[in-house]
């Protein structure tokens, strides 16, 4: 039998009446206040700082109009992690160009500096980002009405399924250590203050072809076995020891990440996990507790982007006041489709294989089952850039704007945004009948902290991450659990044995 953790009702602040007054309110007050913003920044300025208020208006108004009708912030939905991803990719690179005053930053990307620094092309191209939030938005609150889980109550899983996992997460934790073992196949060792060197390397590993996809996948499926441990150890946060262990991993997350100098993400999305199971089955946080732990994470991840390529202290200290101004990750998007828009509209891209325009619709295919070439967008346009000097890894995050620059433009942007929101409004109105579900949990989990990559990369590129990372995972803990009751209905069968 599943035990429950007892129910506790999300706690509404206010009643619906002040909570639509006080959410117009903070609307209103944000909507003169960037009215005011704009009427006293220099003429120059404008173009850029208006569509980077559009969309911080519209993520305004999305959450206010959530919280007025749920109670509480909306903070475990994929729908919300979208839209903030949408806003943090769509706003940072603008003000790093507003903090610019005129002139490239000598350390801004390459690509960008091919170009003329003309604001206006470039608040031009942001109002892009904004159609895109917006048709997102108004779509996403449209579909998802009032679908919203009003407890924190949950099953436990069985005693067999938690074994299931834990065994199936030192299984597949083995074969990550021998894929680096055998194949030296390790995806975060990448050292960002020695990037030729590591590249280097890399090229001259010999891992054959199917091992690096099997092992993608791998290490795709222990990653989601992370995650259904995590919400083991929060559904049991009364237990001292639980809370200890969460914390202990957290700590060793993040300063693994500082020590290495690698890939930012994963520290990112265990941080992020652990905040949204938090407030779905311990206590619904506040809006202040949110603001303050994305600001600190949203810093922490531009911090540890510079920390990671600078060589010296002296050029730390320099390169801190360029978090904005420099390449980023950010940027670095916004330069992918703003340099496919200037040569698409210099006519200078040569033709388009067919396959770059609906790799969504192909791309859960292996290649090798395909009667085609399977070509990646990101390839495509790391081809079409050649040497250029843009400098190593440009180009490797072909986003929904760069999609859009090859394709419809202003209306494949608005088609892709509603889709896209149509999609996760089901998946929200879905998980609301299965809320105290620790499978359905675990699936929305997955998608909310994935949703970002429906804006760094394809519009459905999640979609292979359920596929190949988290079905085979949820299909390895089910026969594993089916293994693990047929034992444990041997050993209560066995003579002299005790049933418990």
């Amino acid at each position: 039998m599943a035990t429950r953790i007892s129910a506790l009702a999300l706690r509404t602040p206010a009643a619906p009446k002040r909570r639509r007054a006080a959410a117009v309110a903070a609307c209103l007050a944000l909507l003169i206040a960037s009215a005011v913003a704009l009427l006293f920044l220099p003429p120059d300025d404008r173009p850029l700082a208006a569509p980077m208020l559009a969309i911080g208006m519209t993520a305004t108004v999305f959450m206010m109009v959530l919280w007025s009708r749920d109670g509480s912030p909306p903070v475990f939905e994929a729908g919300t992690l979208c839209m903030l991803a949408i806003t943090v990719y769509g706003t940072l690179p603008m003000a790093g160009f507003l903090m610019m005053h005129g002139q490239w930053d000598p350390l801004s990307d390459g690509r960008l500096q091919n170009y003329p620094f003309v604001i206006q092309e470039l608040g031009l191209f942001g109002w892009r980002y904004a159609v895109y939030a917006a048709a997102f938005a108004a779509t996403y609150i449209l579909v998802r009405g009032r679908a919203t889980v009003k407890t924190t109550r949950f099953t436990i899983p069985k005693q067999t399924t938690q074994t299931a996992l834990i065994i199936l997460f030192i299984a597949l934790y083995l074969c990550k250590i021998a894929l680096k073992v055998v194949y030296d196949y390790d995806p975060d060792d990448f050292t960002y203050s020695d990037v030729a060197g590591s590249v280097a390397r890399s090229l001259a590993k010999t891992t054959p072809y199917f091992i690096l996809q099997i092992a993608h996948n791998v290490l795709g499926a222990l990653f989601v076995v992370e995650l259904g441990l995590m919400i083991l150890l929060i559904a049991y946060w009364r237990k001292r020891w639980c809370r200890y262990a969460l914390g202990l991993w957290l700590v060793y997350e993040i300063l693994w990440t500082f020590i290495t100098l690698g890939s930012r993400g994963r520290a990112v999305l265990l941080l992020i996990s652990a905040g949204v199971l938090y407030h779905r089955l311990v206590k619904p946080v506040s809006f202040r507790l949110v603001i303050v732990a994305g600001t600190l994470l949203l810093a922490g991840f531009l911090v540890a982007g510079v920390i990671r390529v600078v060589s010296s202290p002296e050029a730390m200290r320099k390169d801190v006041g360029h978090v904005l101004t420099a390449a980023n990750e950010f940027q670095g998007l916004f330069g992918t489709a703003f340099d496919i828009h200037k040569r698409k509209e210099a006519g200078s891209i040569p033709s388009v294989p067919w396959q770059v325009y609906v790799s969504d619709l192909y791309f859960l295919i292996p290649s090798q089952l395909l009667p085609f070439e399977k070509i990646d967008p990101s390839s495509w346009y790391i081809d079409l850039l050649g040497d250029t000097g843009a400098g190593p890894g440009v180009g490797y995050m072909f986003g929904v704007m760069s999609q859009a620059a090859i394709g419809l433009d202003w209306i494949e942007l608005v088609l892709r945004g509603v889709l896209l929101a149509v999609a996760l409004a089901l998946l929200q109105r879905w998980y609301v009948r299965h809320g105290t579900s620790f499978w359905a949990t675990l699936f929305t989990l997955f998608v909310s902290i994935w949703a970002y990559y429906t804006f760094r990369a394809s519009t459905f590129y999640f979609v292979y991450f359920v596929i190949y990372h988290f079905f085979p995972a949820i299909l390895a803990t089910k026969l594993l659990e089916r293994v693990v009751s047929r034992l444990d209905t041997r050993r209560v069968g066995e003579p002299g044995a005790v049933e418990a």
